[in-house]
């Protein structure tokens, strides 16, 4: 890890990651440490955190956890990055010697340290990676915005960015409780310079959900769905739900 204020190596130094600037960054109980330099905190709060812990400890996504940790195992990383990794469910099934999550949310954060001693958990934008340049051998993005340049620049040559997104039925039934009008979900654009796509899969299972509600907080569309919608949801026992994700592997170009 590199320091968050002037960019030089951290070395841990009991209880405590300091760079030879003499900034130190103490390690919390749970074993996190706190890179932000924002005062303010961020992310998702507490009552998100939850709801996201409620609905993926009930195993719903473990499909898709042993799909992406099989990935990673066959490409055999020592350097390993999730980022956006929130309360670590999917970090913590991953196997590299050197690994990481990092996530603006405290609350995140602190949950998945607390439940993960085999990765060093980071508070801190993906924006601005903790890394030196060319550094990791692996990055991992589930659901999450892709900083392509950062992932570029921390990559080693030859090293992979794993990514997953919706694909196009994802959610679907949830989506027809939610809106008259329901359109399938878009493949997002990438936008890349150094890092090719070698292999690309769809993920799917229906599963009958019995904490929808649940699963609604931990989806965008709660920002964004009508009060109707949101009440029909609100009121459901069970629906039985698509799963699909879209999981593509790519590799930075060797120089």
């Amino acid at each position: 890890m590199n320091c968050s204020v002037c960019g030089k190596k951290l070395n841990k130094e009991g209880k405590s990651f300091c760079c030879e600037n003499g900034h130190r960054f103490d390690i919390a109980k749970q074993g996190y440490v706190n890179l932000s330099r924002k005062q303010k905190e961020t992310g998702d709060n507490k009552a998100m955190v939850q709801a996201r812990t409620n609905f993926l400890e009930k195993g719903y996504y473990d499909f898709l956890r042993k799909q992406v940790a099989a990935q990673i195992e066959s490409l055999h990383p020592h350097s390993l990055v999730d980022i956006g990794c929130g309360q670590g469910y999917y970090t913590m099934a991953f196997a590299a010697p050197e690994k990481y999550g990092i996530d603006l949310s405290k609350e995140a954060i602190v949950y998945a340290a607390a439940h993960d001693k085999s990765t060093q958990y980071i508070v801190d934008t993906i924006y601005d990676l903790p890394f030196a340049d060319g550094s990791l051998d692996g990055v991992v993005s589930i659901f999450t915005p892709l900083p392509w340049k950062e992932i570029e620049r921390v990559l080693k040559p030859g090293g992979f960015l794993i990514t997953v997104s919706p694909a196009k039925k994802h959610l679907i039934e949830l989506k027809e409780q939610l809106y008259e009008k329901v359109y399938e979900n878009r493949e997002e654009r990438e936008d890349m310079d150094n890092l090719v796509l070698v292999d690309a899969s769809v993920v799917s299972e229906k599963k009958r959900v019995d904490d929808v509600w649940d699963l609604f907080e931990m989806t965008p569309y709660r920002y964004k769905s009508p009060k109707e919608g949101m009440e029909r949801v609100r009121a459901l026992k069970e629906l039985e739900i698509t799963f699909s994700f879209l999981m593509k592997t790519f590799r930075k170009k060797s120089l």
